[in-house]
């Protein structure tokens, strides 16, 4: 009975050794997510070396997950040096792709003005108008109507936590 359960035990640690180091796989082939990958990798490594280190019989599954775990761990490494070549080869394309938003917004600008544009949607007798406006003095007005004086307390309306009465 004893032999038994050490097996199943033994065979127990080779399962989550392979379980865990195909999931790091499976996470280290998806570009960015790889890095993540490299803790379920060390985990597996881990579970199989344990594995391998006791006298089991089912060696072949702690083998496999050493195996794809390695090749798990080899990849988000190659991925972290990858995306490091890349940032130090971007230079400043963040303010780049900044500019040429603000290039296009202010060509929006210029070409439409101080137009309204107006969507009209259709469906089985329903209508919906959806309205918008370029005009940013009026969308800073709007903004302002909507924020209103929510915000401010009156002194009237403050309950006093001390008598319990407002």
């Amino acid at each position: 009975m004893e032999e038994v359960k050490s097996s199943n035990q033994q065979s127990g640690v080779g399962i989550g050794a392979l379980v865990t180091a195909i999931i790091a796989f499976l996470i280290a082939v998806v570009p960015c997510l790889g890095l993540i990958a490299i803790i379920p990798a060390v985990i597996a490594i881990v579970l199989a070396v344990i594995g391998l280190s006791r006298s089991n019989n089912n060696q072949g599954m702690l083998v496999g997950g050493l195996v794809v775990a390695i090749i798990a761990l080899m990849i988000s490494v190659s991925q972290s040096f990858v995306i490091g070549k890349i940032a130090n080869k971007s230079g400043n394309w963040a303010t780049d792709i900044e500019s040429v938003i603000k290039d296009v917004t202010d060509d929006l600008e210029q070409e439409f003005g101080d137009n309204e544009v107006t969507i009209r949607i259709n469906n089985d007798g329903e209508t919906v108008d959806i309205k918008a406006s370029t005009k940013r003095d009026e969308l800073k007005d709007r903004l302002d109507d909507l924020e209103g004086t929510a915000d401010t307390v009156n002194k009237d309306t403050v309950k006093d936590s001390t008598s319990g009465q407002w």
